[in-house]
């Protein structure tokens, strides 16, 4: 479809998994009309919630480019202004490497709280935000992960199942994920949930007791 004066009209998310026998017809109408009833969720996050493969969305969200950055969603959420966006920017290119995280200088700065940025990143990575507080991890589960592997990174093995591994992460980045899915080596799916970084660390000590600080 063309725009009138020519140019191509982006696709919209939802017909790209239509033309990609991801969804069905039906299951979009029903997606549309979940997002009219919660304007704050986004499309992806809703397929997600309806039982379509996270890895498949995160796909086509990156081929597509359809994936929105931290500053626009925070934007778009009316968490913070423009100008609050750009100071932000500047003092990442400022950073060393490795750069501290945008929505990290955001919080620093006293723009955003950290569960408008836990939101953003939920929206960016379309995972679903699940609570640790009374969960009690399986060092025998956690052998997958590796001990080194999954302080670095923070991750928390949620499930080993026979048909998917179900992952925890409090700093999640496209890297990391990237990483995780090449070698585990797995047939099994991988699925990657965003937690709070207070309720992680618990989780990471009951692990790991005779880990540094």
């Amino acid at each position: 479809m063309e725009r009138s004066n020519g140019e191509k009209r982006r696709k919209l998310l939802g017909e790209i998994l239509l033309e990609k026998y991801i969804i069905t017809q039906e299951m979009l109408d029903s997606a549309l009309a979940l997002q009219r009833k919660d304007q704050g969720k986004y499309l992806g996050q809703i397929f997600l919630e309806m039982g379509i493969d996270q890895e498949q969305l995160n796909q086509v969200l990156d081929y597509f480019q359809h994936r929105k950055k931290i500053g626009d969603i925070l934007l778009e959420d009316n968490a913070i202004v423009a100008s609050q966006l750009e100071e932000a920017l500047r003092k990442q290119k400022e950073e060393k490497n490795p750069r501290k995280p945008l929505g990290r200088i955001l919080m620093e700065l006293g723009y955003i709280n950290y569960e408008q940025y836990l939101n953003a990143l939920a929206k960016h990575f379309v995972m679903q935000v699940v609570s640790l507080k009374n969960f009690m991890p399986s060092k025998e589960q956690q052998k997958i992960i590796g001990e080194l592997y999954a302080l670095k990174n923070k991750v928390v093995v949620l499930e080993d199942g026979i048909e998917k591994l179900k992952l925890a992460l409090s700093e999640p980045n496209l890297a990391m994920m990237g990483e995780i899915r090449r070698f585990a080596r797995l047939e099994k799916r991988i699925e990657f949930y965003l937690t709070r970084a207070p309720e992680i660390e618990p989780c990471l000590d009951q692990l790991y007791p005779n880990r540094p600080h």
